[in-house]
């Protein structure tokens, strides 16, 4: 069987609305700088990034697929991201090969904004921690995506910043 190539497939129509349109901008190349905070206090990790954002399956989402290192060590990733019209959430499913290990982190918030919440598994016998994603998409040729750890107790502080420009 041959591979499906989920931006070119041909798919049923579907109704999309402004904030399809919205995810549909974000299409194209992405460079810039990540900084990784490894914890409170910590001094940032900096590292090159740069990735590639899809519309795919007609324009029912974007997938961003993205590489850069970690201490000097290469990463890679990828994000979809969903705006459910339905219910009005925004969704992502996220994996890379630093942060999320072998999990897949979802999350899921309502509102304007790309602002979502999730939690994943910290070490056994200890409480889920919460992680809290911000796509702030203002700027046509700018997009930066702020990541937050948030412990059990509910403080929030930053683990990743991604600063990016088109390319």
């Amino acid at each position: 069987m041959e591979q499906v190539d989920l931006e070119t497939e041909r798919t049923g129509p579907y109704e999309h609305d402004s904030a399809h349109e919205r995810l549909a901008r974000l299409a194209g190349v992405w460079r810039g700088t990540a900084r990784t905070i490894m914890g409170p206090g910590a001094e940032p990790l900096e590292a090159a990034w740069e990735g590639r954002i899809a519309v795919i399956l007609g324009g029912r989402f974007v997938r961003f697929t993205y590489r850069s290192s970690v201490e000097e060590k290469p990463i890679a990733g990828e994000m979809l991201i969903a705006f459910e019209s339905g219910e009005k959430l925004w969704r992502t499913s996220w994996v890379d090969s630093f942060h999320t290990g072998t999990m897949i982190l979802v999350s899921e918030g309502s509102g304007t904004d790309i602002d979502v919440r999730g939690s994943y598994f910290a070490a056994e016998g200890h409480p889920r921690w919460g992680w809290r994603t911000v796509v702030d998409d203002a700027q046509a040729d700018k997009l930066t995506i702020r990541m937050y750890n948030i412990t059990p107790d509910g403080q929030e502080f930053l683990g990743v910043e991604i600063t990016l420009a088109r390319a």
